[in-house]
C-alpha cells in the first residue's frame, strides 16, 4: 500500500508543478498582470508605436500634419481636367512623410513620387485645397483622421488634378 500512496503523491506534486510552470510561462510571456510581454507591441491600428498621432490632417495647415505623416501611403490618381471630360493621366502611391517637404501650410515640395505608367518626373509640386472633402484653410479649425488630400498637382509646369481616394492600411 506504500507505493500506491507515494504514486499518488509523485503524481500530484508532478501535476502541480506542470500547473504553476504553465502559469508561470504564462506571466513571462504576457508581461505579467499589467506588462506588456517585454517588448513594444503594435498600436491598435496596426502601426508601430512611432506612427500613433500621425495620423490626423490638421484642416488649417494640410502640409504640415502630411509632411510629417510617414506611416501612411496615400493612393492619388493624377486628372487632367483641361479637356471636356475629366481623365485620369496616371495613379501614384505617395507617402508624404518621406517623400515630401512642407513650403508653406497648404503648399509640399515632393520628390519620386511617380511610380504610375505614364508620367517620369522627378518631382512634383501639391498644393492642398480640400482634405476629405473639407475645404482647407488658416481659418479652418480641426483635424481629420486619416483625411485624404485633394488639390493640384503641378508637375514640369503644367497643372493636373490630384485627388487622392484611398490609404493602404496593413
Amino acid at each position: 500500500m506504500k507505493n500506491t500512496g507515494d504514486a499518488f503523491i509523485n503524481r500530484t506534486s508532478s501535476l502541480i508543478v506542470l500547473i504553476s510552470s504553465i502559469v508561470m510561462i504564462a506571466f513571462m510571456v504576457t508581461g505579467g498582470c499589467e506588462g506588456d510581454g517585454g517588448g513594444t507591441p503594435p498600436s491598435a491600428t496596426g502601426f508601430p508605436p512611432e506612427c500613433n498621432g500621425t495620423f490626423d490632417v490638421d484642416l488649417s495647415c494640410p502640409a504640415s500634419s502630411l509632411s510629417g505623416s510617414t506611416c501612411l501611403p496615400y493612393v492619388c490618381d493624377i486628372v487632367d481636367d483641361t479637356g471636356n471630360s475629366p481623365e485620369i493621366v496616371d495613379t501614384t502611391t505617395i507617402i508624404f512623410g518621406k517623400s515630401c517637404t512642407q513650403a508653406d501650410c497648404f503648399t509640399l515640395e515632393c520628390q519620386d513620387i511617380f511610380n504610375g505608367p505614364v508620367i517620369d518626373a522627378d518631382a512634383a509640386t501639391i498644393v492642398i485645397e480640400s482634405v476629405s472633402g473639407t475645404p482647407v484653410g488658416g481659418d479652418v479649425g480641426g483635424k481629420v483622421f486619416q483625411g485624404t488630400p485633394d488639390g493640384r498637382i503641378i508637375i514640369d509646369n503644367e497643372e493636373f488634378t490630384l485627388d487622392c481616394n484611398a490609404i493602404v492600411v496593413p
